[in-house]
């Protein structure tokens, strides 16, 4: 059976893309309907950012407990119930998805959970087990997110070799694991893992874990890896993984030396991309770019009218808060509202312990171009709260390109680096200046004023270190 209905606006994907899309398109009087074949929030919400990070604070609350005794309190026979963390992650996610849901259907959006392609540059089609739908589409927003990349390597089709999605739905903690990538998702989930009492192994085939971080926090942050008792090893080459009684054996090459390295299991953590499969495509002429994913301009715009693409499915910039950008120029865009994507101060963020976060360029990047500029970084040690936090070894960084005054860069090391980074990205964003930020009073005693600390020392006046 099938039924035809026209649609103002149809969304391909209910991820943090798609789902914002469709709420800011409804809020405009357009009449939406949203197709997703999985679930309500994407990968992030449901099998991403929301559960990682819930893991990744239950580890955190065990290791305090741990260390209580350093801030004089007694604490007895701490222990990880993984049963319970794992109740307490689902029911956030439960939380958040039921939240989102209530809202689209406040806001009149049509959901179809079912698969969607099309049949030319209007028509999508829409089934599921029971029904076909067929929607003509005044303008269409795929929204269709990425899938985890699939090493050809024999072995890693076994059933202990696992993605991010697989780990999270495991019961139990394994007693030992190893992680192949070195990249934000596999340096996360080491890191959390690790401070849950597994033993942990990461093995990267670049020469640097985390290439597209500042390299001073890569290198303070290797510290606490070891801390962790995380081994980590670079510039290897995965030959295959193996059975090995219950658990899982890797081996690899390092300096021409093959080597073994056993565990229960296998996180293969190298990355996303796009995900285009069933979409039909090829029956609407929409192009794709050299990286693999949909081609788009600064609107979003495809190369056909009235197509466009938003979030990690373009392969442009792969995090949950760019896609939500993205529908809002997608959705402007269709409205006739003049807006264009700006990634000049996109913030990241690497939820290990401590936590990692940049905006803006690198060091690297800025002698890349030839950019001459001045650096700061300002100790959290000489920070009070950041003492009573029992954080000295964070930093704040500041970038000042010298032929403008600009701030251009910044890299935060240390617990509250994901909300401390929020400040400078608007002040990067909005052209504040580094004598603005110094005059800028901060709350005393607050971590947040290494950042005012930071502006005066790119000014060559800090008050509180020196370098």
């Amino acid at each position: 059976m099938s039924e035809f209905q026209e649609r103002d606006l149809v969304v391909i994907g209910a991820g943090p893309g798609g789902y914002v899309a469709a709420l800011l398109a409804a809020k405009k009087g357009l009449r939406v309907t949203l197709v997703e074949r999985r679930f309500v929030g994407g990968t992030c919400l449901n099998v991403g950012c929301i559960p990682t990070k819930a893991i990744v604070r239950s580890a955190d609350v065990y290791q305090e407990a741990k260390n209580a005794a350093h801030y004089g309190v007694g604490a007895e026979n701490v222990s990880v119930d993984y049963a319970r963390i794992r109740a307490r992650k689902d029911g956030i996610v439960r939380t958040l998805v039921d939240g989102v849901s209530f809202l689209l259907e406040k806001a009149g959006v049509e959901v179809l959970v079912g698969s969607a392609s099309f049949t030319d540059a209007r028509t999508v089609v829409v089934k599921d087990a029971e029904a076909t739908r067929t929607l003509l589409a005044r303008h269409v927003i795929i929204a269709t997110g990425a899938k985890t990349r699939r090493l050809p390597i024999p072995g890693f089709d076994l059933p202990k070799v696992v993605d991010s999605e697989g780990i999270l739905a495991m019961e139990t903690l394994p007693k030992s694991l190893i992680v192949v990538g070195g990249g934000i998702i596999g340096i996360e989930f080491a890191f959390a893992y690790a401070r849950l009492g597994v033993k942990v192994d990461v093995l990267e085939a670049l020469p640097e874990i985390l290439p597209m971080a500042d390299r001073d926090a890569v290198s303070r942050l290797l510290r606490f890896a070891k801390q962790a008792r995380i081994g980590v090893e670079t510039a290897v080459r995965i030959v295959t993984a193996e059975t090995a009684g219950d658990g899982v054996a890797i081996r690899y090459r390092k300096d021409d030396v093959e080597k073994t390295l056993s565990a229960d299991l296998v996180l293969s953590a190298v990355g996303r991309v796009p995900e285009l499969s069933g979409l039909g495509l090829e029956n609407t002429g929409v192009a794709l770019s050299q990286n693999g994913g949909i081609a788009v301009d600064e609107r979003m715009r495809t190369n056909i009218p009235g197509i466009h693409a938003i979030g990690d499915v373009t392969n442009l910039v792969q995090l949950a808060h760019v896609a939500s950008r993205q529908a809002a120029v997608a959705v402007e865009d269709i409205l006739g509202i003049p807006t264009v994507m700006d990634y000049r101060f996109v913030p990241s963020v690497l939820y290990t312990t401590p936590t990692v976060a940049w905006v803006g360029m690198s060091e690297a990047e800025l002698n890349r171009r030839g950019i001459p500029f001045r650096v700061t970084k300002s100790p959290f040690s000489a920070n009070g709260r950041a003492l009573i936090l029992n954080q000295p070894l964070g930093f704040v960084k500041l970038i000042r390109d010298e032929r403008t005054g600009a701030l251009v860069g910044a890299t935060i090391l240390g617990d509250g680096a994901d909300e401390l980074i929020a400040t400078i990205t608007v002040a990067m964003q909005n052209g504040v200046t580094a004598e603005a930020l110094e005059a800028t009073i901060f709350a005393h005693p607050t971590v947040s004023e290494t950042i005012r600390e930071a502006a005066a020392g790119v000014l060559g006046g800090a008050i509180h270190y020196t370098e």
